[in-house]
């Protein structure tokens, strides 16, 4: 049996797209889930969204780093109840204290293992429905792939990629601790994105989206639209982000 969670992370509230927005992610913590921060690049806006968090999240709240992070586990201080790591972050869990829990984000088996054995405290089966980076594996294949494998150990898995309403009481029957949102957020009153953003979402209809070299994003045309290499992983990742359309890869599954 898996480790027992707690009531708020049943749902785990990611801000969207790269992005730190530290009212949305105060506002899911408000609302009785985890909020968690993108810290994206590690700015000085990532910065001054982590402070603006520590200010309003009214209870635990965590962040996520992933390899486009510049920020070191040094800067991070207290506060921070939960970090989530992706597969190309360059900090690990040993460099973090111990109240401070790691999920990892794994998009196959072998990632999952590496997790475990790194000391992870939590799984997040990224699936192929997610946007960013992701692997071959649909969500529910993916968790059923890694629960034979985290249970024994006391390790809870979460389910993010193609999350609603009923896939969320699906994956949870199925085994998953609790499920996260993260593109879900993206139109709530509270987030912050640009309304140039918020106008293309509006208009989408769930077709619109490639893998490029690994990463789930929009697919755009025209004038400004970002053309890397289809087999360049890191040519991609440089790319997404959703403060300028133009020119970006919005990573929306």
């Amino acid at each position: 049996m898996t480790s027992p969670v707690r009531a708020h992370d049943l749902i785990l509230c990611l801000t969207p797209f790269g992005e730190p927005d530290a009212a949305l992610a105060a506002a899911a913590s408000a609302a009785g889930a985890l909020g968690i921060l993108d810290l994206g690049t590690g700015d000085r806006r990532s910065r001054d969204q982590l402070s603006r968090l520590r200010g309003a999240a009214p209870g635990p709240f965590g962040i996520r780093v992933t390899g486009r992070c510049a920020l070191t586990p040094a800067d991070l201080g207290g506060a921070v109840d939960t970090v989530v790591l992706t597969p190309d972050a360059r900090w690990t869990t040993a460099e973090l204290p111990p109240d401070q829990r790691v999920l990892a984000e794994v998009t196959d088996l072998g990632q999952a293992r590496a997790a475990i054995r790194a000391g992870a405290r939590g799984l997040i089966a990224r699936g192929s429905e997610s946007g960013g980076r992701v692997g071959e594996l649909s969500t529910f294949v993916l968790l059923q792939q890694l629960l034979p494998e985290a249970d024994p150990a006391g390790i809870p898995v979460w389910a993010c990629g193609g999350i609603g309403p009923r896939t969320a009481a699906a994956a949870v029957a199925g085994g998953a601790a609790g499920v996260v949102l993260d593109s879900q957020l993206a139109l709530l009153p509270e987030s912050e994105l640009p309304e140039g953003v918020r106008a293309v979402l509006r208009s989408l209809d769930g077709s619109e989206t490639v893998v490029l070299g690994g990463h789930r994003v929009l697919r755009r045309r025209g004038p400004g639209a970002a053309r890397p290499p289809a087999d360049d992983p890191e040519a991609v990742a440089a790319l997404l982000g959703a403060r300028e359309p133009r020119g970006r890869l919005l990573p929306v599954g």
